[in-house]
């Protein structure tokens, strides 16, 4: 393999070019105890030259109370507005 086929192959590493990205889930989790509970929220992302991706944002309401199930779906929605705005600027 040659110089200029090497360096193209260690460029896309560093490529991660989204093609794809789904609306957030809700993600639950059944526990004996308490039954059925909300654990956050999970958008997905693909990329052109890398395994898709699992974002999660998650609440800790019963914790610290600093992220509201609220806030976390409205970031939730947020990446994926911004990853959908990228993936549109990349096709045109």
């Amino acid at each position: 393999m040659d110089i200029q086929k090497q360096f193209a192959s260690f460029k896309l590493l560093f490529d991660w070019t989204p093609v794809a990205v789904y609306k957030p889930v809700a993600v639950y989790q059944t526990y004996r105890d308490k039954g059925t509970v909300l654990l956050g929220y999970e958008v997905r992302v693909e990329y052109k030259y890398h395994n898709p991706r699992q974002v999660f944002f998650t609440h800790d309401e019963e914790k610290l109370c600093l992220i509201s199930r609220k806030k976390a779906l409205k970031n939730a929605i947020g990446f994926y507005e911004q990853m959908s705005k990228k993936i549109q600027e990349k096709q045109k």
